[in-house]
């Protein structure tokens, strides 16, 4: 069996790419204008599926999305970073991920995805609960071993 060790590497590198990521929305001033031209010009690649989805929900609300995407990867990428609820971490992760995917009109298989690449690389962080070795998880699974987070 393969050390959790090898786990810190993606996890390390999914808390930097987020917190990069939302660094520069941080700074950019007014992401949900940037958010909306985004999906703009994007959801023209977009499936159908998405493309409704987007119209019906995250437009008319794209305020309050906008500071989820914020909050959400800031929380994925300080999570990442100091190994703490990376169960949960990863699972946000993915969600982000997979809606910034489809958003962009990529599929899993499309090879210019690295939203895809990443959320594989989400999935095997929470799988393997990287967070328990170099992380705050090792101390919270020690003393709270019956919860799922860590």
């Amino acid at each position: 069996m393969i050390s959790r060790a090898i786990l810190v590497l993606p996890r390390l590198y999914l808390g930097a790419i987020f917190s990069l990521a939302v660094s520069a929305k941080l700074f950019a001033g007014n992401f949900t204008a940037h958010m909306t031209a985004f999906l703009n010009a994007m959801l023209p690649n977009a499936s159908s599926a998405y493309q409704s989805f987007a119209q019906a929900f995250i437009l008319p609300n794209a305020a309050v999305i906008a500071t989820l995407v914020i909050v959400g990867e800031t929380f994925v990428g300080i999570a990442m970073l100091v190994g703490l609820t990376t169960r949960l971490a990863s699972a946000v992760a993915i969600v982000l991920l997979l809606n910034y995917m489809l958003a962009k009109g990529m599929t899993f298989l499309a090879p210019a995805s690295n939203d895809a690449a990443d959320i594989v690389l989400a999935i095997v962080v929470g799988v393997g609960a990287a967070g328990r070795f170099w992380g705050i998880d090792a101390i919270l699974a020690r003393r709270y071993p019956r919860i799922p987070l860590w």
